[in-house]
């Protein structure tokens, strides 16, 4: 990671300056995918499936999950099996219509790195 701040002193010799910061950025945790794109013709069930696999340096637990709009856009978060450290997030959404559906997911964890996790879905039910 590199970004560049534009530093403003009182000095007269120098008012202006960049400062350059870089260093390494860690993974908190694996999702896949980090968004969800689903299409289908009016009439199809459309699912997807999300996991989170926190890294093993930063462990945490999803402690619960809401949805921003609370569309025709169904989530249900699935605790990882015993023995294993994969989360879950099963997607459905069903529609009558041609329309597009979108909808935002909000992951409460207790990691404090990243307190929160969000995902971002698109349901998009094409014309016949």
């Amino acid at each position: 990671m590199k970004k560049v701040v534009l530093v403003k002193t009182d000095d007269p010799q120098k008012r202006k300056f960049n400062l350059v910061v870089t260093g390494q950025v860690e993974k908190v945790a694996d999702i896949n995918p980090a968004s969800v794109y689903m299409n289908g013709k009016p009439g199809d069930t459309l699912e997807a499936v999300v996991n989170i696999t926190p890294s093993e340096k930063y462990k945490f637990s999803i402690l619960g999950m809401k949805q921003k709009i609370n569309t025709r856009i169904k989530a249900t978060l699935i605790e990882p099996v015993k023995g294993k450290k994969t989360w879950q997030i099963k997607i459905k959404s069903t529609s009558d219509k041609a329309k597009d559906l979108y909808d935002v997911l909000t992951l409460k964890t207790d990691s404090k790195y990243k307190p929160e996790l969000t995902i971002r879905v698109y349901a998009i039910f094409l014309g016949k």
